[in-house]
């Protein structure tokens, strides 16, 4: 333990750019603070909008300096400052974080060693999965954000059941409240007030979004709903092939391209459907701030998002890459606003109730705790 009379934590990521978990852990920070651990965030990448963001807001946060993840620069780095700072556990997240801190994090000092995975796509590589079954033995834990990517880390990459443990993410409800702009967003983006708007966020990747799907499937809805709008938020390397798409089906007046926002929030309640059409999806945390939002979701049957969307609850799951039914469930929802309406009400019930920030923070904070008891160390206050 070290000489702070309060755990010193490191929480280890691979970059701070505008992502699902990097945003998890701006979030989190103050509140593991309140939890009575001495919070520090450093990122192998360099740069990226939440480092400043978070520096701004009184957070201890640093960049390694690494054009890539996984160099000799910022894992250099990485373990000068572990030996310096002497921290008591290192949490980290997202595979090439993970890997950097069973090796180096294990080679530099006595921290406790906790991973955390976010989805299954990063183990889609048989080398990397031989690569993390090699180094399994140097983390303590190993968290996943769901049951979903639990079962794939146990039967598909071989991690021992006993390391594994389930915390679902977890979002800061209230932020998604305020329904106040819907009129000024959707005058700003061409749409007439009754206009039916669908949406969807996240990093344009493909397939693994399922954003190509999305595209077939509008071409479908607009032959029943001529002036449904399809607004897309995020950025990607697929964009150009996306926006080109839409071009060859004759939809340029029915997408939106909006690139990142840090105004999701607020987008959100400019929409009137939000659709998922994920193809692997850990977890659905879009799927979820959409639900906090009050919207009725339509979402792919896979991974971790039938554990976020409770099918004819607050949503409608459809077969994944399926654009026939994705369309139907589209043109469902537009067409019944009383169903559209219910789901988003059960929907904002089931994130507040199952998926608060704190619940997930109070979760990480317990294996801490066990951590630090079963080496004998001093609890946090």
């Amino acid at each position: 333990m070290s000489g702070a009379a309060r755990p010193r934590l490191l929480l280890l990521t691979v970059g701070l750019g505008v992502g699902g978990a990097e945003e998890i852990l701006r979030q989190s920070l103050p509140r593991i603070e309140e939890e009575g651990f001495d919070v520090t965030l450093w990122s192998l990448k360099k740069g990226g909008r939440l480092l400043r963001e978070i520096r701004d807001s009184g957070g201890r946060v640093e960049s390694l300096g690494g054009g890539r993840p996984w160099n000799p620069a910022p894992l250099g780095r990485l373990w000068s400052g572990i030996r310096r700072e002497g921290f008591d556990l290192i949490h980290s997240h997202l595979y090439w974080a993970n890997l950097a801190a069973r090796l180096v994090g294990r080679c530099a000092g006595r921290a406790a060693i906790i991973n955390s995975h976010h989805g299954t796509d990063a183990w889609i590589s048989p080398s990397r999965r031989r690569l993390e079954r090699a180094t399994l033995s140097l983390a303590d834990r190993v968290v996943v954000c769901s049951e979903a990517v639990r079962r794939c880390a146990i039967r598909d990459v071989g991690m021992p059941e006993e390391k594994v443990v389930t915390v679902a993410n977890g979002i800061r409800v209230g932020r998604f409240s305020d329904g106040s702009r819907r009129g000024e967003l959707r005058a700003a983006l061409g749409v007439a007030p009754d206009q039916p708007v669908v949406g969807t966020v996240g990093r344009l990747d493909e397939p693994v979004k399922g954003l190509s799907v999305l595209a077939a499937a509008m071409e479908r809805v607009a032959e029943r709903i001529p002036r449904a709008v399809c607004v897309v938020i995020g950025e990607g390397p697929a964009r150009p092939s996306l926006e080109a798409a839409v071009v060859r089906r004759n939809l340029s007046e029915r997408f939106r391209f909006l690139g990142e926002r840090r105004d999701v929030p607020d987008l959100l309640h400019a929409m009137d459907l939000y659709v998922q059409p994920s193809l692997l999806e850990g977890f659905g945390l879009s799927a979820l701030e959409a639900m906090a939002a009050g919207k009725a979701v339509v979402a792919s049957r896979v991974g971790g998002l039938v554990e976020v969307v409770a099918d004819s609850v607050t949503g409608d799951l459809v077969p994944p890459g399926d654009a026939g039914h994705l369309a139907r469930g589209i043109v469902r929802l537009l067409e019944d606003r009383d169903r559209r309406e219910r789901y988003g009400r059960e929907g904002l019930s089931r994130a507040q109730e199952r998926f608060p920030l704190e619940k997930m923070v109070r979760g990480w904070t317990r294996i801490y705790r066990d951590l630090l008891a079963s080496r004998g160390r001093r609890e946090a206050a």
